[in-house]
């Protein structure tokens, strides 16, 4: 089912977008790491302190007292969830209604690649692109940790936090990959392609916020990725992601299946 022409061809068309998210993600790795100061605290502790409410909306509440700590609330509390699935979800839709819409899908197909093909093709272009750029975050974070606080890193821990990132990424863009398979026009899979996994930051943003919204928590898949269970080892942190994983391959799977049989003018 894999087509490699096309797969080089997307990798030719993305890898601008990927440099870009990967340009973006330093920045804030690199501010972020600077403001950590294992022995005066951080500066972020000081707008937590003032605002709190706002702080704990954006998942970044709480008193690390570690860098992993640090790295898992300040940075993967919202910054590493929310860039990387912009640029999930802005692939998701090039690689397939995009196509569709525009009517390059038609030339495609009738050039003699089958659907099931293009489906599973364009699927590896996506998790392969969400690979390189969150091996790219994970390996920029150890290596500016060394340099700047050697030693202070837990690294085993970091790398377990990053498969989770990893692994709820391809879980959001997996709902909006499936979006984009049953959708004809882009409209209607960015309406709920990117859509549903930007309800479900809010829902988790304002769960957040304790007191009587706590319990939206139960309403979005965010829940299921915990990194302070990961960066702990707690079992129930790996369950978590167990669900996230089953969650994505029912959206890739059914993403597939339409695809292969909705009706497309060609």
């Amino acid at each position: 089912m894999f087509n490699k022409a096309l797969f080089k061809l997307e990798w030719k068309s993305n890898y601008k977008i990927l440099v870009i998210f990967c340009l973006i993600l330093t920045m804030y790795t690199t501010i972020m790491l600077a403001m950590y100061d294992p022995k005066l605290g951080t500066a972020l502790e000081t707008f937590a302190k003032s605002m709190p409410e706002i702080m704990a909306m954006v998942g970044m509440s709480g008193t690390p007292t570690t860098l992993i700590d640090f790295l898992s609330t300040y940075l993967y509390g919202l910054i590493m969830i929310v860039f990387p699935l912009i640029f999930g979800i802005l692939l998701a839709l090039r690689l397939v209604v995009r196509k569709v819409d525009n009517g390059v899908m038609s030339y495609l197909l009738c050039s003699g690649v089958e659907r099931r093909s293009v489906w599973f093709t364009q699927m590896l272009v996506i998790i392969t692109n969400l690979f390189v750029l969150i091996a790219f975050c994970t390996g920029l974070g150890l290596g500016c940790s060394a340099l700047m606080f050697p030693g202070d890193l837990d690294i085993g821990a970091y790398l377990v936090l990053n498969l989770g990132v990893f692994i709820l990424q391809l879980t959001l863009t997996g709902i909006c990959y499936m979006c984009s398979c049953i959708f004809n026009e882009y409209r209607l899979a960015s309406l709920f392609g990117a859509g549903i996994p930007i309800v479900f930051i809010m829902i988790q943003m304002l769960s957040n916020m304790q007191g009587s919204m706590e319990g939206l928590k139960f309403a979005t898949l965010l829940t299921l990725f915990d990194p302070q269970k990961l960066i702990n080892g707690n079992n129930e942190g790996y369950l978590m992601l167990g669900g996230l994983l089953v969650v994505m391959i029912v959206c890739y799977g059914v993403g597939g299946i339409i695809f292969d049989r909705k009706s497309m003018s060609l």
